[in-house]
């Protein structure tokens, strides 16, 4: 049996989906490269094309392709022994190398070795570096991002997931009813290459699927674990309900709560009944903070019998639709990731070089490092700080 991800794979670099900005950013990359240049960092989630684009590029240029999957291969003897051969023997039947170190947030964080192995291949390699992973602000590729350019895949939209599997469908004879084709590029969040595999899960030999047939794949269960929970939370009347469906979900009991606070003042329209529910969660609050504070997992106990127990407060349901809106806390937590995480490897290495602790890094050091910055630029000597480090103590 063929893979249909493998089946419609994009045989040219105009048939890959969405992905236009990042792709004229790799083109120009490797159109200037030069030997000394830094790698290219490739992140994104999985299935969105970061490692369809280099075979890509590879096999329309006649490059020879040295791919290398760094969470297999952790070891810095065993990168070396692959990698330090090829950057500079020139390849027989290709114009020249393309090399693709995959999965690089694979690396084992105790093995310093392998990082250093693979920023010595960059620096020496006489054919562009190209690295690939899903998180690229790990802590441990700290040292390695500061030797490449970062390019981000972004999840490719349902619209675009909708027609390619509409395409494929029609290319397998089969009749596949409209409300499945959204719905499976919904739940894909943004995977093209889960998408496929579901619609071969659901299709294959069959030359019609129904809405019914999306079972086969838990979509149903998948697709709505959060709202079912907050609906059984909110209307059940049934503690031990809501508390036994919290406790089979795959979501962790801060992220329930996060979720119950938000939208507590949705269902609860009454004074009298609002206040019950806010009394219960400020008390799984409390219970969420000593969790924080003292390192004791069995406060969550406590927690999920206090957020299930809202479910207990008798009042009249209203029966109009509530959407149910997505913590305000997760939201911002998730935009500023990536500057926060940058933050916090430039206050290491500032305390690195003050022989001082980040937090007085953060309260006595960068108040004034802000200011002078602004003014002067550094002229050499002393602590090497990137452009992006500036940018980030300036407030850019």
């Amino acid at each position: 049996m063929q893979l249909w991800t493998e089946k419609y794979k994009p045989k040219s670099i105009k048939e890959i989906v969405a992905q236009n900005k990042a792709i004229e950013e790799v083109l120009n990359y490797l159109k200037k490269w030069k030997p000394g240049s830094k790698a290219l960092f490739l992140h994104g989630p999985p299935g969105v094309g970061k490692t369809l684009l280099v075979e890509t590029i590879a096999k329309e240029n006649n490059w020879f392709l040295i791919r290398l999957d760094a969470s297999d291969s952790r070891s810095a003897k065993s990168i070396d022994s692959i990698l330090k051969p090829a950057i500079k023997e020139k390849p027989l039947f290709y114009k020249k190398s393309l090399i693709l170190i995959d999965e690089v947030d694979g690396l084992s964080s105790k093995d310093t070795g392998a990082t250093k192995s693979i920023i010595e291949i960059i620096k020496n390699s006489q054919y562009p570096v190209i690295l690939a992973a899903n998180d690229p602000w790990d802590q441990k590729l700290r040292n390695l991002r500061e030797h490449c350019i970062l390019i981000k895949f972004n999840r490719i939209p349902t619209p675009s997931i909708e027609k390619r599997l509409r395409d494929i469908s029609h290319s397998e004879n089969i009749k596949v009813e409209e409300s499945v084709l959204k719905d499976l590029a919904r739940f894909s969040n943004g995977d093209l290459r889960s998408a496929i595999i579901d619609l071969q899960t659901i299709g294959e030999g069959k030359k019609e699927v129904k809405k019914e047939d999306l079972e086969a794949i838990g979509f149903r269960e998948r697709e709505s674990e959060i709202f079912n929970i907050l609906f059984t939370i909110f209307h059940s009347s049934n503690r031990a309900a809501a508390k036994k469906l919290i406790q089979d979900s795959d979501k962790d009991i801060d992220e329930i709560f996060w979720w119950v606070e938000n939208n507590i003042h949705q269902e609860f329209t009454e004074p009298k009944h609002l206040a019950e529910a806010y009394d219960l969660i400020s008390k799984a609050d409390v219970f969420r903070q000593l969790v924080r504070k003292q390192q004791n997992w069995r406060f969550k106990a406590y927690m999920l019998d206090l957020i299930s127990g809202i479910a207990t407060i008798e009042r009249k349901h209203h029966h109009k639709f509530i959407r149910y809106n997505p913590p305000n806390r997760l939201l911002m937590l998730g935009i500023t990731k990536n500057i926060r995480e940058e933050m916090k490897i430039l206050y290491e290495k500032i305390g690195k070089y003050a022989h001082c602790s980040t937090n007085v890094v953060k309260k006595c050091y960068l108040p004034y490092m802000r200011i002078i910055l602004k003014h002067k630029r550094p002229s050499g000597g002393g602590l090497e700080l990137t452009e992006d480090d500036i940018k980030n103590i300036i407030g850019k």
